[in-house]
């Protein structure tokens, strides 16, 4: 390796860094924004739900290869994250909660959708992802597993969803499977397609608090 590979590496690696850094502040922010809206402090509030980015678009394919766009969720709240089948890391913990979530809904949510995103298109063909719904007993009608184009999903997952998502360098791997640097936030849209709340899914408590804004944005339907 030559000094000016390596010093485009370094600067490489820097890039990467700052740009996880930005993510993961951006995506923090939401966090705490969301957490002093909601009843995260105690006593469940009445107060709408804040309104924490518009999505501008999505051009996306579910695990049957149907396209998914912004249109096929108007008008109901949906649940999103990001994964990927073959993830060594959170990802099945997230499936499994998002699971969790999906038999929790009430009777009266029968209108929301979950949503779970592909970092790996390469590998999470619409046939992988619907036997990765299986595996997890998903209710595929009102779960949707997506992929798309890599550029696409970049683009969803860190400008329209504001998640972490970054591939990872062969040596930075700690396996062959260790591909993908994701947040594992929960995001929680509303039926006009806005952020109205984040959640850390995999942390005590978070379930429930999803759930209580999900009434609270429904209510605000009504």
């Amino acid at each position: 390796m030559t000094l000016m590979d390596s010093r485009s590496n370094a600067y490489r690696k820097l890039f990467r860094s700052g740009l996880v850094l930005v993510l993961l502040f951006v995506g923090y922010g939401l966090f705490l924004i969301n957490r002093s809206g909601s009843g995260g402090s105690g006593a469940p509030s009445t107060a709408p739900l804040p309104v924490l980015r518009t999505i501008s678009s999505m051009d996306l394919v579910d695990q049957e290869g149907e396209p998914v766009n912004l249109q096929t969720f108007r008008g109901q709240p949906w649940f999103a994250n990001i994964i990927f089948t073959r993830c060594p890391g959170p990802c099945a913990r997230m499936t499994q909660k998002m699971r969790q979530l999906q038999e929790a809904l009430p009777a009266e949510a029968s209108e929301v959708q979950l949503v779970s995103l592909t970092t790996d298109p390469d590998f999470d063909t619409p046939e992988v992802l619907s036997q990765y719904a299986r595996k997890f007993q998903a209710d595929i009608r009102s779960w949707k597993f997506l992929t798309g184009t890599k550029e696409e999903i970049v683009r969803v997952s860190t400008q329209e969803w504001l998640l972490v998502m970054l591939e990872k360098g062969e040596a930075e791997r700690e396996s062959p499977n260790d591909i993908f640097l994701h947040s594992t936030l929960t995001v929680l849209m509303d039926g006009l397609g806005r952020i109205r709340g984040t959640y850390e899914i995999l942390e005590e408590g978070q379930l429930e608090e999803a759930l209580a804004d999900l009434q609270r944005l429904l209510q605000e339907a009504s």
